[in-house]
């Protein structure tokens, strides 16, 4: 999964296709029902994208909040996974 980048040769990467990603599909705290999954798959990238490596992310406020369904009336949708 990682990506490994020869520093000799910029030009010869190896794209991963699938990486962990975060994820949940209702409403709760996060300790019950956030879900790691390890195998997501990446989207073929169009000839104008770029797949950049994240090595540590955040949480939003506003992502906080929609897990605690505080937008549920005018935000009922939750993530699609």
């Amino acid at each position: 999964m990682a990506t490994e980048v020869s520093r000799n040769d910029p030009t010869n990467i190896t794209i991963p296709t699938h990486t962990n990603a975060w994820f949940y599909s209702e409403h709760g705290k996060a300790l019950d029902i956030l879900k790691l999954h390890p195998n997501w798959s990446i989207p073929q990238l169009k000839d104008d994208q770029v797949l950049i490596k994240v090595v540590a992310a955040s949480l939003n406020p506003v992502d906080y909040k929609r897990m605690h369904a505080l937008f549920k009336d005018t935000d009922p949708h939750l993530p699609v996974c």
